[in-house]
């Protein structure tokens, strides 16, 4: 059926109007497969005299589906449909780092707040920038917000701005747009190291001091820094590896750990030399989990509160509100440390 027998064919519907009209006409096409993605709308003075509607309306319509993601506009060009999801209050694009488990808590109980009448489509950027630059560049458009953990860099930023800043929402790491944009983030360095020297006197019990740390993935560069100014400060003598490796391990040793991967693979070689965690080796890790709660009597963890995080942003979204806040890192001190 032709777009504007589909619209027409509502008019009997009294306690719809009129802009209602326009918006499930289109939708309803779209579903039946009767409009396709990349297809060009009637424009707005096409619609408006074939349906014997005012412009007003017409573009009110557009700018509802235009806010749910279903069509985009091109400067000069027209609309077109974006996306074939229309049975959702919006769409949403989710740009992750990789499904490491504090990820997946956000993911949970983001999707569990929103609830079913939101679309989410996750994206895995692992901090590649080619990668993101390619997701970003292909979704623009699709969307009707776009919840994005950034890849902190000016060549991140650049790729960041070919999106709307009224549809963006940072999330977990600042990033500084050149405008303002809605952000739910935690800090780093500073929180960072009011934890070291609230630790210092467990960790200088140790001899040796290690982090973790690469920069070719997700690891935030300011707990490294930290790290290295709490080792500076208190003649501390820091190691630094971009991975874990079974010589590392010995007693009287205090680990830093961002990437858990590192983690797992100390806590196994650790345990199979019988090495008590707190006395005869110290842990730090970046990140809570539930895991990290029970294992080995549990990791002390430097961590942000990734469920309030979720929350907030899908509070923000469900609201149409913008946002500007900074989820505390807590301490929480466990038998590793």
């Amino acid at each position: 059926m032709h777009l504007i027998d589909k619209i027409n064919s509502l008019q009997s519907i009294g306690s719809v109007t009129k802009q209602e009209k326009i918006v499930q006409g289109i939708s309803e096409c779209i579903a039946d497969k009767e409009l396709l993605i990349g297809e060009m709308l009637p424009s707005v003075n096409e619609m408006s005299k074939k349906l014997s509607y005012s412009r007003e309306t017409v573009v009110k319509a557009y700018k509802v589906l235009k806010e749910r993601g279903i069509i985009n506009s091109k400067h000069g060009l027209g609309y077109f449909v974006a996306n074939d999801v229309v049975d959702k209050k919006l769409n949403i694009a989710l740009f992750l780092y990789g499904f490491q488990i504090f990820q997946q808590v956000f993911y949970n109980t983001f999707r569990k707040t929103l609830g079913e009448d939101y679309q989410i489509d996750v994206f895995f950027h692992h901090n590649n920038i080619e990668m993101y630059k390619s997701m970003l560049a292909n979704t623009k458009n699709r969307y009707g917000k776009y919840v994005v953990a950034p890849i902190q860099s000016d060549e991140g930023q650049e790729a960041l701005s070919v999106l709307p800043a009224s549809k963006l929402l940072l999330i977990d790491r600042f990033l500084d747009m050149g405008v303002e944009v809605s952000s739910i983030t935690q800090e780093f360095e500073q929180p960072l190291s009011v934890v070291f020297e609230q630790l210092k006197k467990r960790i200088d019990k140790f001899e040796r001091f290690i982090i973790y740390y690469r920069d070719d993935v997700d690891y935030p560069e300011s707990v490294y820094r930290a790290f290295l100014a709490f080792c500076k400060k208190h003649a501390h003598k820091a190691e630094v590896y971009p991975e874990y490796e079974e010589s590392h391990l010995a007693k009287g040793t205090f680990y830093m750990t961002i990437g858990d991967s590192d983690l797992w693979l100390l806590l196994k070689d650790a345990k199979r030399k019988n090495y008590e965690l707190g006395h005869d080796l110290g842990i730090l890790s970046h990140n809570d989990s539930p895991v990290k709660e029970i294992i080995e009597g549990g990791i002390t963890t430097f961590s942000t509160d990734f469920e309030l995080m979720a929350k907030l942003a899908a509070e923000a979204i469900i609201e149409n509100k913008e946002i500007k806040k900074i989820v505390p890192n807590l301490l929480i001190r466990r038998k590793s440390l």
